[in-house]
């Protein structure tokens, strides 16, 4: 059980929960049980995404010099077996269906109930093409991208929206919301991939870094960084302007240290920047959208 655990990567868990927890203060969703059922749902979801990941993964965690990659047990064991891996991840995808059953604020109100597995099985079908082949489409170049974005982005912001007492929650939060989800994992995927650029150069995987170099890569997560934190600092003024956010300098002090990072690595073009500015981005990103969701208070 430990391993099926440290399989899933719990860490990543609470990372793409952390998305669903600003997006559901943000849609003003109510703690219990919309709240709760949506973050249980999410970190479930990334669970079995990161174990069926590490399956097709193994040979190259084994090589990856990240520690939290070696963590992938396959690589050290022979304790767990396909059917338990399989077993596992069916377990955690499914298990928002009784949540949302028994929890969910009128989940029977058609359409409701079916749009939200709807999304959420979208998300599950990006999730098995983005590790299994022959599709593996992380190992293809701006697909890789595409698909994360489509699952963070847009799958995601819209389960959580049909969480609440409501069919779906205001088309403005919407939109808002899956600006806030591009703009977050926008500025996580493209550090990761740079910083795994050697591994998977080794083992084939043509990533978007691959494709691209080091160098190129660099220069387009420099790039989108900062056009993230320009997005971030738009949403926050408009939100202020409006009366809807409560003032605050948080976000921009935030951005300007992801700014500075960006920069960073734009000069050097290294891993070393790009592990440092991937480990400041996801606390930038889980600190900024908590605040976020809390201040927002039309």
């Amino acid at each position: 059980m430990w391993e099926l655990i440290v399989l899933s990567r719990p860490e990543w868990g609470f990372i793409f929960a952390g998305v669903a927890y600003m997006l559901s203060l943000f849609y003003l969703l109510p703690l219990i049980p919309s709240i709760a059922v949506g973050w249980v749902s999410i970190y479930a979801f990334a669970g079995g995404h990161f174990s069926l990941n590490a399956v097709f993964d193994k040979d190259s965690d084994a090589d990856n010099p990240r520690s939290f990659s070696l963590r992938n047990p396959l690589v050290t064991s022979d304790l767990l077996t396909p059917k338990n891996i399989y077993f596992w991840v069916g377990l955690l995808w499914f298990l928002p269906i009784p949540l949302n059953i028994l929890f969910v604020p009128n989940a029977f109100t058609f359409p409701k109930l079916p749009l939200a597995f709807i999304a959420y099985f979208l998300a599950i079908g990006g999730s098995i093409t983005y590790s299994v082949p022959p599709l593996r489409f992380k190992a293809k170049p701006f697909i890789d991208l595409t698909i994360t974005v489509l699952i963070i982005g847009f799958f995601i912001p819209i389960y959580i929206g049909l969480l609440g007492s409501e069919i779906l929650v205001n088309t403005k939060l919407i939109f808002y919301g899956i600006l806030l989800s591009l703009f977050l994992v926008a500025g996580i995927h493209l550090p990761t991939i740079l910083t795994d650029y050697e591994t998977d150069l080794k083992n084939g995987e043509m990533t978007t870094a691959v494709y691209l170099g080091v160098k190129k890569t660099s220069y387009l997560t420099s790039v989108i960084i900062i056009a993230r934190v320009a997005g971030f600092a738009i949403i926050n003024l408009i939100l202020m302007t409006d009366g809807t956010l409560i003032p605050n300098i948080i976000p921009f002090f935030l951005g300007a240290v992801e700014v500075v990072l960006a920069c960073n690595l734009a000069w050097r073009r290294d891993r070393e920047a790009a592990l440092l500015l991937w480990k400041v981005v996801i606390m930038t990103s889980i600190v900024g959208g908590i605040l976020f969701g809390l201040l927002y208070t039309p």
